[in-house]
């Protein structure tokens, strides 16, 4: 008799398993079907969005736009000026963040360039601030009398000499990057360099390190070559997207769709799996009309 409890013991144990497990693919597996829809729909608008920067960068030189993503892609990849790829980034600023990040984790150097594009960037403000502010000027000296600029400020200060003039003559001897090293943390300068620092665009970073170095140039290249080949289809049915160009003498236009229609969305429902126990229902991630505006938003 216990033997046989044991037995129907056991075969409830498997079956609560079996329930326990079935609970949780009913809970998870929809949960991975949806994120990986939802990552999919993100990656449509990007490369819609994407597609719109090219085409404008294209119409910048043909003064039209292209219905052919192919031919869109080849003209950026292979044009021999770069003219065409600086342009890309400089439009991009996701992909340029991406870049600035990449070049940056693998060679320190090129940190150091950002570091004195901020630093000239900052001290060519201070300059053109101080010829109307003599009172920032005498700030920055006073600080740096704390700092191994020092004697430096000191012997001059000793000449009578403005400190206006005193701090332009230390920006001819020094670079803005030793410069502005020793008080970049400074308390009561912080919040002033933070007002005064001009907008560094990542473009013009990712052109400076372009133009600085081949290695990091062709890093460039390929980051660019790599967007622009992945973007010509949306990622849940692997189409191209449809492109429609209006030109006339008088306007130009172009309109960007995702390709997923009305046959997608019956082939999902023929998903056995995905659509009944996934619980997906695919519809069109949107488009960019030809004023720009985007659908999602």
């Amino acid at each position: 008799m216990a033997r046989n409890k044991a037995k129907g013991s056991n075969l409830l144990e498997i079956i609560a398993v079996i329930l326990v497990v079935g609970l949780i693919v009913t809970i998870l597996y929809p949960k991975k079907v949806w994120d990986e829809e939802e990552q999919n729909t993100a990656d449509c608008r990007t490369n819609m969005d994407r597609i719109l920067k090219a085409e404008l960068v294209y119409q910048k030189f043909h003064n039209t736009y292209t219905d052919s993503l192919p031919g869109l892609v080849s003209f950026i990849k292979n044009d021999s000026t770069k003219e065409a790829i600086v342009d890309y980034f400089y439009a991009d600023t996701a992909l340029a963040e991406d870049i600035i990040e990449h070049i940056t984790k693998i060679d320190s150097q090129a940190a150091k360039v950002i570091e004195n594009l901020n630093a000239d960037t900052l001290f060519y403000a201070i300059i053109e601030t101080i010829n109307y502010d003599s009172n920032l000027a005498r700030v920055i000296l006073n600080r740096f009398e704390n700092t191994e600029f020092a004697d430096s400020v000191q012997t001059k200060r000793a000449t009578d000499s403005s400190d206006v003039y005193i701090l332009k003559e230390l920006k001819q001897e020094f670079s803005s990057f030793d410069l502005y090293q020793p008080i970049k943390d400074d308390d009561s300068l912080f919040l002033v360099f933070a007002r005064m620092m001009p907008e560094i665009t990542t473009g013009s970073i990712v052109d400076t390190l372009y133009a600085l170095n081949r290695k990091w140039a062709e890093i460039v290249d390929s980051s660019v070559a790599h967007t622009l080949d992945n973007m010509i289809t949306c990622p849940t049915v692997g189409r191209e997207y449809h492109v429609t160009v209006i030109d006339t003498n008088v306007i130009k236009y172009v309109n960007i769709e995702c390709p997923l229609d009305s046959t997608d969305i019956e082939a999902n429902k023929g998903d056995f799996v995905k659509y009944n126990f996934g619980h997906l229902r695919l519809k069109n991630h949107g488009k960019i009309t030809e004023t720009g505006e985007k659908s999602w938003l």
